[in-house]
């Protein structure tokens, strides 16, 4: 029992560090309750729309295209919104907003789920587009929100990975429970009727999560009198600061690398729905058992491979996690077996969660940075931004992925597919992002911040937040 608990001091860093274990847990919390919605939308919806409610994969397309043009609009003026919001004493700030968003987040997503294959293929389209705009708008203040609150209140960056390993183990087994459904219920001969009450049924016990979560999390008025917000009189200020930020190097080059490697490996799942269906025709439980044990597999090594962010640095570990993720996709072009893929995403799926981890680093680093150098802090406005550059542009791997299923002839009414339709799933599922992992690696080499600076804009974060002056460095 000593070892065990030795082991999970280790594993977690509980001695010597600022928060204990219980606030670590306490602020890891609020980001697994918000992963199942994304999960339903990004991973599940296009398969239950074309195959169930019988809508063409161009459709879908042309959804997610519109989507990003109001990611355009309102990302930046929320997190804009969230910096220059004042603290109340009544209602506090960060926490009142993501309560508030928690459960106009879950309807919205109850509602997708309505949709009839009776109605025409126009008013469904109009239906869940309006459906995505209020999710996306709550996402977005609810995910600024619960960044904003957690970089102020794990400042260290080793109390970051910390955290964020914590939320990877809640977030994977409640991610592994979800996508269960629609690995049995929409792969092979899975009862799709079920779908419906069962994804109801999650809705509910995600709404059970969000409850607890919130519940636990306090307001801490000490944490918002560190942070000096940046002063937008009006749209001049704000465009102002939203060019200094879009045209800096730290932020572009890391931007370039989530959009198109990150965003890659990160939408490896629709595809892979499509592929156990229609390219290797596995049952649902073999589908299940290819999703489940490359999950278990990632928890047992993520712990290391947090160590080897700690050691070696955020960048140096997001570049190397890509050479399993390029292995891992290239062998999805020749296998024939469903129980092959369990060790194709084993690679991809480790890969994921790493680049995942060493990022709450990458990202928190940006903003970081730029108040180190300007003194002032921007946590809304770099969130907003990067939610609509990074949801915009990495959504086009949804477009990407159903041009080629609409191109070579994909339809999810025929229980057997087309040798064309196959190779083109072999191709949106493998060879599109091995040439993206490749490709987004460039920008990455010279992304700025590396070890050294990563140490020196930790210790200055740190001082911050514990009263220093958060001056600019410069000053």
């Amino acid at each position: 029992m000593e070892k065990l608990t030795s082991k999970l001091k280790s594993m977690f860093r509980l001695s010597g560090t600022r928060l204990t274990f219980k606030q670590k847990l306490t602020l890891a919390l609020p980001g697994p309750a918000s992963v199942i919605g994304p999960i339903i939308i990004h991973n599940t919806l296009m398969k239950f729309y074309t195959d169930i409610i019988g809508l063409d994969a161009k459709f879908y397309g042309w959804i997610y295209l519109i989507y990003n043009i109001w990611n355009a609009i309102n990302d930046p003026l929320l997190g804009s919104y969230i910096d220059r919001k004042p603290y109340s004493k009544k209602r506090g700030k960060y926490v009142y907003l993501m309560k508030v968003t928690a459960p106009t987040m879950l309807v919205s997503i109850f509602l997708m789920l309505l949709s009839s294959p009776s109605w025409k293929d126009w008013v469904i389209f109009g239906v869940l587009l309006a459906e995505l705009f209020i999710f996306d708008t709550a996402y977005t203040v609810y995910s600024v929100a619960y960044n904003s609150y957690f970089l102020l209140a794990a400042p260290d960056k080793e109390e970051r990975v910390d955290v964020e390993i914590i939320r990877t183990y809640i977030g994977n087994f409640l991610g592994a429970a979800t996508t269960i459904i629609p690995t049995l219920l929409l792969v092979g001969n899975g009862k799709r009727e079920l779908v419906i009450p069962i994804f109801s049924l999650v809705i509910l016990i995600n709404a059970a999560m969000y409850f607890v979560a919130l519940r636990t999390l306090k307001e801490n008025a000490a944490l918002y009198e560190t942070a000096t917000p940046p002063e937008h009189r009006n749209l001049k200020d704000l465009w102002r600061d939203v060019r200094k930020i879009v045209f800096s190097k730290p932020f572009i080059t890391y931007l370039l690398f989530y959009i198109i490697a990150r965003g890659a490996v990160g939408f490896y799942f629709t595809p892979f729905l499509y592929f156990m269906d229609s390219v290797v025709r596995s049952s649902g439980t073999v589908a299940t058992i290819a999703d489940m044990v490359p999950g278990v597999i990632m928890l047992l090594l993520l712990p290391w491979a947090g160590r080897q962010i700690r050691k070696y640095g955020a960048k140096r570990i997001s570049l190397l996690a890509l050479i399993p993720a390029v292995i891992g996709f290239a062998s999805l072009l020749f296998i024939k077996q469903g129980w092959q893929a369990v060790f194709s995403y084993i690679l991809i799926v480790f890969a994921l969660n790493v680049i995942q981890t060493a990022g709450v680093v990458l990202n928190g680093e940006l903003i970081d940075y730029d108040e180190m150098r300007t003194g002032t802090r921007k946590t809304g406005l770099y969130g907003g931004l990067f939610a609509l550059l990074t949801t915009s542009l990495t959504s086009f791997q949804t477009t990407i992925f159903s041009g080629i299923l609409s191109r070579y002839g994909y339809d999810g009414t025929l229980e057997v597919q087309t040798e064309s339709a196959v190779r083109g799933i072999r191709i949106g599922a493998g060879l599109v992002p091995i040439i993206m992992c490749v490709v987004g690696m460039i920008p990455m080499l010279f992304f700025p911040i590396g070890r050294e600076l990563e140490e020196e804009i930790s210790e200055f974060n740190v001082a911050a937040r514990e009263g220093g002056s958060g001056k600019s460095a410069d000053a």
